[in-house]
């Protein structure tokens, strides 16, 4: 696959986790990418490898580093200098003031505006820069297909919308895509960007939403671009019928296991340039998952709520009782039935209060489900017109609401 001058690929990641998620992308998602066209930035220059990580954070000044616990654990990396130490020391390291946080997650906000700026300054002018984490997967033939129907000179900032106090951002584990006319405004015509919010970062959240509220000072809004770029893995993502057609650019939260099935679903598929839809990587990747039923797992059915069932026998019974459901869960207290949606789901550990849970999925109705869902005909892309796509009338709430 050759990207040329056309696309660049950053992963943002951390000292704690690079050494063993790189190695993963590298084999899985990354594996047919020309890596020319990659960049790794990070929270400490390291080689994983043969591959130079870029310190995302060494142009912040002291006057935001100093007496910032934000950066405790980035000072502890700096004195350290060994990969392999800062992973068995500080990996569980948590946040000084929030104890509840791991000190690597309150870093990270920092890294999103350098890594535009940086991925700029050092393959400027590309059509269009893709900003992925460390555990997102791309698929690549439905990226590249998009970005062919885009115009790299408008200022386009697409992305899964999520939403922060009202305010709408491109949600950064589900990969976040930016034209080069939007970059060259964060960059260029508006000099210093990233420099002037490193002061305002502390005591923010999410470094996505702070790019994003640096694109909307410019007035480049966040264009909603799910259910393509999609922050769900192949256990967790749903399958429903307003989706069914859609393709598939992004998934996130990708585990090990999960990026193996992905590529090797890529490798045996016969249209290896096609982009791919929701439909296929059910066909022929997670119907296979998908049993009769699981212990100890949540299936996240949650269409209809059954009162007075007390088993998970019951609660197969209802299921099989409403000819509109697909799966079913059942945790203990409730029964909750799916009737719209398949998701395979993940593991659900057991608790203290030893309940449960219990996954049913009704396969032969499944599969009838999926014959009558529509052929799929032409692929229709997010913004593919200049101005819509399947989700862009969404909205966030007002904070007060």
């Amino acid at each position: 696959m050759n990207f040329g001058d056309r696309l660049v690929v950053t992963i943002k990641t951390g000292a704690t986790e690079a050494a063993e998620k790189i190695p993963v992308q590298l084999e899985t998602t990354l594996k047919c990418v020309p890596l020319e066209n990659v960049m790794w930035y990070s929270d400490m220059a390291q080689k994983v490898g043969e591959h130079q990580l870029v310190d995302a954070l060494d142009a912040i000044p002291a006057s935001v580093k100093d007496g910032n616990s934000d950066f405790d654990i980035y000072r502890k990396q700096q004195e350290l200098q060994d990969p392999v130490k800062v992973v068995s020391l500080l990996k569980d390291m948590k946040h000084p003031k929030e104890n509840d946080k791991l000190a690597a997650w309150a870093l990270d906000k920092y890294k999103n505006i350098h890594i535009v700026e940086k991925s700029w300054n050092a393959k400027p002018h590309a059509d269009w820069y893709i900003h992925i984490d460390a555990d997102t997967y791309v698929i690549w033939s439905s990226l590249m297909a998009w970005i062919r129907k885009l115009d790299p000179s408008k200022k386009s900032f697409l992305g899964s919308m999520a939403c922060l106090e009202g305010l709408p951002f491109a949600h950064g584990g589900s990969g976040i895509l930016v034209s080069r006319g939007a970059t060259e405004s964060l960059v260029i015509e508006h000099n210093g960007t990233a420099a002037r919010w490193d002061p305002r970062i502390a005591g923010n959240c999410c470094g996505d939403a702070i790019l994003a509220e640096a694109f909307k000072a410019q007035n480049i809004p966040v264009m909603n671009s799910w259910p393509s770029v999609n922050g769900e893995s192949p256990s967790t993502i749903p399958f429903q019928s307003e989706s069914w057609c859609q393709p598939l650019v992004t998934l996130h939260h990708v585990s090990t296991g999960d990026a193996e099935r992905l590529r090797s679903f890529e490798d045996k598929r016969r249209k290896k340039s096609a982009p791919v839809l929701y439909s296929e990587l059910f066909a022929d990747l997670v119907w296979d998952m998908i049993p009769d039923s699981l212990d100890n797992w949540d299936n996240m059915s949650d269409g209809v709520k059954v009162p007075k069932i007390h088993s998970p026998e019951d609660c197969v019974q209802a299921c099989e009782k409403d000819r509109h459901c697909l799966q079913s869960l059942f945790n203990g207290d409730e029964c909750k039935l799916g009737i719209s949606k398949v998701i395979f789901g993940e593991k659900h550990d057991l608790r203290d209060d030893g309940k449960v849970w219990q996954s049913t999925w009704n396969k032969p109705r499944i599969a009838a489900w999926v014959a009558k869902q529509k052929r799929c005909g032409t692929v229709r892309f997010p913004f593919e017109d200049g101005k819509t796509s399947r989700s862009s009338g969404l909205i966030c709430p007002a904070d007060d609401e």
